[in-house]
This record gives structure tokens, C-alpha cells and sequence, in this order.
């Protein structure tokens, strides 16, 4: 290949990428092809050089088995040549290939040349993720859902006392152009009107009350919803659905500063999010609400293309599918029941970390009074719908536990009971089911008695303190999927492949920050949310924290392209193994990193929770 082919070549490749064009170059020219044929092996020491594969397979050994695979633009010897690796490491040819061999001192000469190419060998795991995201998002040139707010067009601020007129409000209003008013009280409070409130006051005849100065007070609604000029437009978009408004008000450090219309985020996003809002508001069948999980399938794989971070797409998701639950809710539970229920979301769903619809995970508390003919209802309705969340792509759970499950539709009594046999009659089951319900959240009715329920969690962990070591144990039941040496252990089937992404690292992360959020009484359920509140206590260090947020991140992030995937290759129900010859070498040398994490984070839960010695 001519010199220009391969800086071609290079210049594909992170980080090589970086690096300036005469320096780019110059390691075009040192560049040798090298022919490797089948069941080869290749000593990095011996050739004092890194190898960057042109096509074939090729495999990085441990001791038994399979560390890492390197595809076509995958390089390896880096970690020996910068003394981060074995100097021994035996890399083996599995399908024959062709790569090029760049001398190691034009390597080393690269990396004492240019600081971003030497701070991309020698970065932490949150700045390479974070580089990872940026690099997608700017790929995606028509992505704006990760700008910031004072970046969209931004409504006029509007605010009177609430001893003005409605009048000299909408004078006001008019005179700006905008369709929303704030009303400061003497409380220190504020409410708002819209043009919809001065509508519906001129509809009601009473236009003789238009200069009173108490009418703003009797129409000015509270809360007052806001977001910050600075926070992402995407989050925006999260709290107009979750509280099914149409604008938010917009505050600086020093106060409000204006308005967010829905109509104006939605025409800069140009996505179909508010399309599948207004598709479950408006659903009378369940075909309808199957019409709009379709759509929110559909925004899953765009946002994950645009490279919008899984955390992000997980909350949107989840509050949409919560909607498609409370419109079937509305459709299916008799009315007069309506009132006297709580149906509540736990696991993934309760945490809002489920994208890709796994499984339901569900349960209902009614009321002591009802009657027999009531709870005989209840039934009825539990069984019904479980059966049309199946129709609409949630799968039954694998251990049954769903509201059509008696053992999971009780009274606010009968529960409170179970809770108390759980801690008197400890076991592994008792303890997942205690985890599981301390991720709930109510997705309809009545939230008060799901949240005395969960105080109830937390009371009895202080009655009998052995429950959070015992409750703690179970982040060691499964190993994490790395070798003495960092290298990936994958699973033993026939290709050595694979390797499940929840067991290894997903649920290690979760559930150990969950044991903290016990102990610490958190009200949070999303693991991002309960970091966060762990980083405000103190129990975690701020970069400890940001570490296991991004690691856990990028997990998920792998898992959801990994379930997409299978999705495309016709599997109906995606599970959590995730392909290493997929990955491409960064995400290989990434997970390593995350896998490490995780790997810390089991010590220190270990240390923190006394469980040395248990099993």
C-alpha cells in the first residue's frame, strides 16, 4: 500500500486519530505488512513492535483460556511496550491475517510527542468513556438532545406579585409574547398561570372580576416546574413527560429567566417521543398501546445510535412505559376499585434501568376493607393484566413474581406480614425478595402505602442488624469475569465467546450500591440516583462515585447493543451475554477497566460489611 493508504488506514483507528498529520505520517512510512498464518503465535517482546490487525482473527491467550479477540483495525503489544503488560503475554493467530507491524520506538516516539495520544494509553476509565460518548454524539451531527437548555429557543419571562390583576398579567404576557405568567406569593412560593387558565376564566363569564387583585391566587397553580438554563435539553424532555406538561420554567442561579415550550423542544429533537406520548394518551385498545410500544422500540435504537448515555435513554423509556401501564391500569381496573389499589414496578422497571423489555417484575397492594366480591375483582383484573402486558412485549417473569400471583396481590395488612416473615425466617430467597421490593415504585394509585411498606423494609433491617451482612452477601455469588492478569474470562461453551454482562459485572454494582442505600435509608431507587446521594452523605468520594457511575453506564451501555442486536438476529427474548468478537479492541481494554472496577467495589463492600468468611 502507498504511505497515504495506510495513514488512511491509521487514521481510522482511536487514538491514532489524534495524532497531526506529519507525525501521522511518519508512522504511514515505518509502517510493515506481515502475513500470520493459522495457529501461529506472535512474541510482542521478541519483535519489539505493535501489531495492528488488517483482517483476520486474532486471540490474546491466559493460562486457560481466551483473554481478549482482535478484529480487523484491532491492535495489541501496546501494554508491553509501555510497561503496563506482561512481557510474556502469548497472542495467537485464530484466523489467518494480515497486519501491519509499527516499530516500537516510532510507537514510543508518538507517545512522547503528543499529549492526547499519550493521555489516551494512560487516561482514567471515566475520561475514556466519556471521550467514547463524545465521539458518537458528534458523529450524529443532527443530535441535540444532549445540548443544554439556553441553547433552545427560550420564552419571555413573565412575573407579577399575587396582589396583581389577572389583567395587568396578560397585559404583560401580550406585550412579550408569551403564553405564561409566574405569581410570586408572600410565602416565598410561586405558582404560575397559562393562556389556557386566562381562556377558560373569560369562558366562565366572570369578566367583571378581571381587575381583582385575588383572582391570580385563585387560578395560579403550584408546583412551579422548572429546569436549569445549564441542564440537558434531554432532562427537559424527561420532566415534561413525566409530569405531562407543556412548559417549564427556566431558572439561572439567581432566578427564573424564562420559558420551554414542548412544541419548541420538540421541533429541535425531531424524534418520535412526543409522538409515542400522545399515541398512549389518546390508546382506547390494547392494539393502540402495542402501536406505541412499537415506536418506543424504535426511539431505543435511535437514541443508542446518536449515542445518548443507556442511563438517559432508561429513564425516558421507563416513564413512557409506566404511561403504557396506567393507560391499561385505567382501561382494565373496575372503577370502583381505582382508588383503593397501589400497583407498583420493582427490579429494573422499579429502579428505571430497564430499556429493552425483559420481563415484569410487578406486584399490588389494595385495601383491608375490601370485600370479597371486591378482592374477587381484584383477581380477575391481576390475571388480565399480566396477560396484556405480555401482549405488549413484557415477558412473565421467570420467578412469578407478578401481581397475577396471590403471593404478590395483598392487602396493605397482609403485606406488612410478609415483610415480617422475611426477616424472621431468613433466606437467599427471603433476601432477593427483600431487595426487590426495596426498588419499587408506584406507578398507580395510592404511592403513601408502597412507601409505609418500604419504611417498613428499612425499620426491620435495624431490628435485626445480621440482615444487611447477610443482604450484602450475595455481590459474591457471581464471579467477575476477569483473570489475575486483567485479561476477560469468558464463558466455557464452544466458541469461549461470551460472557454474561449481568452476572460479571451489572448486578455487583447494582446491588452493592443498593446495600448502602439500605443502610443509609435512601429513598432513591435508580443506582445513579442513589450514587449521587451517596457522594452527598460521604460515603462514597466524589471520583469514587463518578467511577462507578460511568463503569456501570458502560456495562449497560454494552448489554443494550448487545440486546439490540439479538433483537435484529430474530431472538424474542434477549438475555445478557454479550459477544467479546464484537467488541471492538477499545471496548475490549474498557471493559477490562470496568470489570476492575467492579472488582474494587466487591472489596470494599467486603471490608465495609464484615463479610470475610461468609459464603
Amino acid at each position: 500500500m502507498a504511505i497515504t493508504q495506510q495513514r488512511d488506514f491509521l487514521v481510522q483507528i482511536p487514538p491514532f486519530d489524534l495524532l497531526p498529520n506529519p507525525l501521522l505520517c511518519q508512522l504511514a512510512d515505518s509502517l510493515d505488512v506481515i502475513y500470520l498464518p493459522k495457529a501461529s503465535e506472535i512474541d510482542v517482546a521478541q519483535h519489539e513492535a505493535l501489531f495492528i490487525l488488517i483482517k483476520g482473527k486474532v486471540a490474546e491467550m491466559g493460562k486457560e483460556s481466551v483473554v481478549s479477540h482482535y478484529s480487523a483495525r484491532g491492535f495489541w503489544g501496546d501494554a508491553e511496550l509501555l510497561g503496563k503488560g506482561k512481557n510474556h503475554t502469548r497472542y495467537e493467530v485464530v484466523d489467518e491475517a494480515i497486519a501491519y507491524k509499527l516499530p516500537a520506538k516510532h510507537f514510543l516516539q508518538a507517545v512522547q510527542s503528543c499529549d492526547e495520544f499519550e493521555q489516551f494509553f494512560n487516561a482514567s476509565i471515566v475520561e475514556k468513556l466519556n471521550r467514547v460518548h463524545q465521539a458518537i454524539q458528534s458523529a450524529a451531527s443532527t443530535e441535540v438532545m444532549m445540548d443544554t437548555v439556553i441553547s433552545a429557543p427560550i420564552q419571555a419571562l413573565v412575573q407579577v406579585d399575587q396582589d396583581a390583576t389577572l389583567l395587568e398579567a396578560t397585559q404583560k404576557m401580550v406585550a412579550v409574547k408569551s403564553d405564561a405568567c409566574l405569581v410570586s406569593f408572600a410565602d416565598h412560593s410561586v405558582g404560575i398561570i397559562t393562556s389556557t387558565d386566562v381562556l377558560k376564566f373569560v369562558a366562565s363569564g366572570r369578566l367583571e372580576q378581571l381587575g381583582s387583585s385575588t383572582m391570580l391566587a385563585e387560578l395560579a397553580h403550584k408546583p412551579v416546574y422548572s429546569v436549569h438554563q445549564y441542564d440537558y435539553l434531554f432532562n427537559a424532555l424527561l420532566k415534561m413527560t413525566r409530569y405531562q406538561i407543556d412548559r417549564l420554567a427556566v431558572r439561572s442561579d439567581d432566578g427564573f429567566c424564562g420559558f420551554l415550550h414542548q412544541k419548541d423542544l420538540m421541533s429541535l429533537f425531531a424524534n418520535q417521543s412526543g409522538l409515542v406520548l400522545t399515541k398512549i394518551e389518546q390508546a382506547n385498545s390494547i392494539d393502540d398501546l402495542n402501536q406505541a410500544g412499537q415506536q418506543i422500540d424504535q426511539l431505543i435504537k435511535n437514541l443508542s445510535r446518536k449515542g445518548i448515555k443507556t442511563h438517559y435513554i432508561a429513564k425516558l423509556v421507563n416513564e413512557l412505559h409506566r404511561k403504557m401501564m396506567r393507560r391499561l391500569i385505567d382501561m382494565a381496573l373496575p372503577t370502583n376499585l381505582q382508588q383503593k389499589v397501589c400497583v407498583f414496578v420493582m427490579g429494573s422497571e422499579g429502579r428505571s434501568e430497564q430499556v429493552v423489555r425483559t420481563d415484569q417484575d410487578n406486584g399490588l397492594i389494595y385495601a383491608d376493607e375490601l370485600s370479597a366480591a371486591e378482592v374477587l375483582q381484584l383477581k380477575v383484573f391481576a390475571e388480565r393484566f399480566s396477560q396484556q402486558l405480555q401482549q405488549l412485549g413484557f415477558p412473565p417473569c421467570p420467578g412469578d413474581i407478578m401481581l397475577s400471583n396471590p403471593a404478590w396481590c395483598l392487602s396493605r395488612s397482609a403485606f406488612e406480614q410478609k415483610i415480617q416473615q422475611w426477616y424472621q425466617s431468613p433466606s437467599e430467597q427471603n433476601f432477593m425478595y427483600a431487595a426487590i421490593l426495596f426498588d419499587a415504585q408506584s406507578v398507580y394509585g395510592k404511592s403513601e402505602w408502597l412507601n409505609a411498606l418500604k419504611q417498613s423494609l428499612v425499620k426491620m433491617s435495624r431490628e435485626y442488624p445480621v440482615f444487611l451482612r447477610h443482604f450484602a452477601i450475595s455481590i459474591l455469588r457471581f464471579k467477575t469475569p476477569v483473570g489475575f492478569f486483567g485479561g476477560l474470562l469468558a464463558q466455557e461453551d464452544d466458541t469461549h465467546d461470551q460472557l454474561d454482562i449481568k452476572k460479571g459485572g451489572v448486578f455487583s454494582l447494582v446491588h452493592g450500591v443498593r446495600c448502602y442505600a439500605l443502610e443509609a435509608n435512601l429513598p432513591q431507587t435508580n443506582t445513579h440516583w442513589r450514587i449521587k446521594a451517596l457522594m452527598d452523605l460521604g460515603v462514597f468520594s466524589k471520583e469514587f462515585g463518578i467511577e462507578l457511575g460511568e463503569t456501570l453506564n458502560f456495562l449497560n451501555t454494552l448489554r443494550l447493543d448487545s440486546m439490540l442486536y439479538q433483537i435484529e438476529q430474530g431472538v424474542a427474548v434477549p438475555n445478557n451475554n454479550i459477544r467479546l468478537s464484537r467488541l471492538s479492541h477499545g471496548q475490549q481494554d474498557l471493559l477490562k477497566q470496568s470489570f476492575r472496577v467492579v472488582d474494587d467495589f466487591k472489596k470494599k463492600i467486603t471490608h465495609h460489611f464484615d463479610l470475610h468468611g461468609m459464603s
